[in-house]
């Protein structure tokens, strides 16, 4: 009977994580590149205003740090913040939250010419993907690529546009600030833009004890905004897709 009661014992502090008062957590330090109406510099953005609102139902702050996503991630494995937003898979010792914050398409950038008619994954095949650091793998594509990571996305849509790389991956905001970013001059009738897939970007943590305790109060504040219809208009605010939280 000891031992039994022991179990669990052991079973309730799995399922049952410390509270973020037990812990002592008074603040949430996120990290992440400012990414335009995600997590815009000024404070605002997607990013931004849903966590404020999930978090603030326990009346704790959020700060945001703003880095590179690889740096970003290499924080959040040194608990010196803690959760990147965001992304789409996880590596221990970190994990993802179980809800997302954003869901979408993800799509490539090619000059016809060089890749001819459009055939879906056929296209791909072999072929030479550019994308921003730790944004995309062989993982995303259904059929054999060679992924090449180039710094910024703008300089991505160049390569293609010198036509010194097939492809250049991104969802539809980035590529539509690459291309407003963009310095090289060219015909937008020469280039196509195809979706390839569809993925989640979750909130990423340590897997710690504080990691954990933060993971549930993200997870259960985002679904109960979600339930009484507080998060949906954050979102039409900012003209994203309203992701499928109650599939997760």
């Amino acid at each position: 009977m000891r031992y039994s009661l022991i179990i669990l014992s052991l079973l309730a502090t799995l399922a049952f994580p410390p509270s973020a008062y037990a812990l002592g957590i008074t603040e949430i330090v996120t990290a992440s590149p400012s990414w335009d109406t995600f997590t815009n510099r000024d404070g605002s953005g997607l990013y931004h205003e849903v966590l404020k609102e999930v978090f603030g139902l326990h009346g704790i702050p959020v700060r945001h740090i703003y880095s590179k996503s690889g740096r970003a991630e290499k924080l959040v494995a040194a608990g010196s913040v803690d959760m990147m937003t965001c992304k789409d898979k996880e590596t221990p010792p970190l994990l993802l939250a179980r809800y997302p914050m954003y869901e979408d398409t993800f799509l490539v950038f090619f000059k016809k010419d060089r890749i001819g008619p459009w055939q879906g994954d056929e296209s791909l095949r072999d072929k030479e993907i550019l994308a921003q650091p730790t944004y995309y793998d062989q993982s995303n594509f259904n059929v054999p690529v060679t992924v090449k990571e180039i710094a910024t996305g703008v300089q991505a849509l160049g390569m293609v546009l010198l036509e010194r790389s097939d492809f250049y991956v991104d969802d539809m905001s980035l590529i539509t600030h690459s291309l407003k970013e963009n310095p090289i001059e060219f015909d937008m009738n020469e280039f196509e833009i195809r979706k390839v897939g569809r993925r989640s970007y979750y909130p990423l943590l340590k897997d710690t004890e504080r990691g954990r305790a933060i993971k549930k109060l993200y997870d259960d504040g985002i679904y109960e905004l979600h339930k009484i219809g507080k998060l949906k208009p954050i979102y039409e605010k900012w003209g994203h897709l309203y992701p499928d939280f109650d599939k997760h």
